[in-house]
């Protein structure tokens, strides 16, 4: 893990914000509450232990959304530096940012607004109906700088071969390189390293699916998110690498996790399974954040756990509606958080 700078842990400001959030822990499901929200049988009795659990009664979905905002207004409240929400919410900007865009720009037919709504997320930085005002008057007035930058680069990506994949590279790409800038900004090593992740997961499932399809080396690169702990040089070696090599290299490295994957990786659900055992490595970095005595890692290892929490709610939702398997739930569960409940 990257070293910390030495005078990191004695901020100040964060030690109420890691107060709030050590009592608040306790009312996470950790273990024992997701086993019993993926054991339970019917909707009602998952929403019976999501009650006890902090979440709103009633349907499911509704209390994961209102749960979503309430966790935001406690990022807004307890944090004394806005950069990192700031940070973690222009994700959310950008998907509706690639929405939007995709819909004005490669739709036969655009709908309206209205139309689109249910493709929003929010919380966000900027209110959706708000974004798409913007773009369709061309008027960024008070919104964050990167996004008519990004909206002005995706438009041009895609008027030079009409393909709306180009949209959301160009978006991610963009998002990506200004969230790598601000961690450093922001001179937070474990902040760094999680996004560093995150590239890296990305760019090896493309590793993965360039290989299965034959893609040219070219076309690769191209469609590779800003460097992680993977050069894209490396990437680029792998890509024309023996099975049996890549595996061999995966397996001693960081993701060694990830090497099965390798010779698999297009075969049933095998897709699902990759993202499964992604979000576990993103897990135990988490984990490691939470550990820590002060400082933000703390409140950032709580948002974006009780976020994976809402994230296994679902997969179990989706996994009692569609009568999957236990085999196929466990493969798809997520890592509880913290890791000590």
């Amino acid at each position: 893990m990257a070293k910390l700078a030495t005078n990191y842990k004695k901020s100040e400001p964060w030690r109420y914000a890691t107060g709030r959030i050590r009592a608040l822990e306790n009312s996470l499901l950790g273990q024992e509450g997701l086993d019993r929200v993926f054991m339970a049988t019917d909707e009602d009795a998952i929403s019976h232990v999501l009650v006890e659990y902090g979440y709103q009664s009633g349907e499911i979905e509704a209390a994961l959304k209102v749960e979503k905002i309430n966790l935001d207004r406690l990022f807004q409240a307890i944090a004394p530096d806005h950069r990192y929400r700031e940070l973690l919410l222009s994700f959310t900007d950008g998907h509706n940012l690639k929405t939007l865009l995709k819909e004005r720009l490669a739709a036969d037919q655009p709908r309206s607004f209205i139309e689109l709504k249910y493709l929003m997320l929010t919380p966000s930085l900027v209110e959706p109906e708000r974004l798409n005002q913007a773009l369709l008057d061309d008027d960024f007035f008070a919104l964050p700088a990167w996004i008519p930058q990004l909206a002005a680069e995706a438009e041009a990506a895609y008027n030079t071969s009409y393909d709306a994949a180009r949209i959301d590279l160009t978006v991610d790409r963009g998002l990506h390189s200004l969230a790598a800038d601000q961690a450093l900004e922001l001179n937070n090593a474990w902040l760094v390293e999680w996004l560093e992740i995150k590239r890296d997961l990305i760019n090896l499932e493309t590793l993965l699916r360039s290989r299965l399809r034959n893609i040219g080396p070219q076309l690769f690169l191209d469609s590779l998110l800003p460097a992680g702990k993977l050069s894209h040089d490396w990437l680029e070696k792998a890509r024309i690498m023996e099975t049996g090599e890549l595996v061999r290299k995966v397996s001693r490295g960081y993701y060694s996790d990830l090497a099965k994957f390798v010779d698999t990786y297009g075969d049933f659900a095998v897709s699902s399974e990759y993202g499964s055992a992604g979000d576990k490595i993103l897990m135990r970095h988490i984990h490691e954040g939470g550990k820590s005595l002060n400082g933000p890692e703390v409140t950032l290892a709580y948002i974006l756990g009780r976020e994976m929490e809402m994230k296994n709610i679902r997969i179990a939702l989706s996994v009692l509606r569609n009568a999957l398997p236990v085999t196929r739930a466990k493969a798809l569960r997520r890592t509880s958080y913290p890791d000590w409940r």
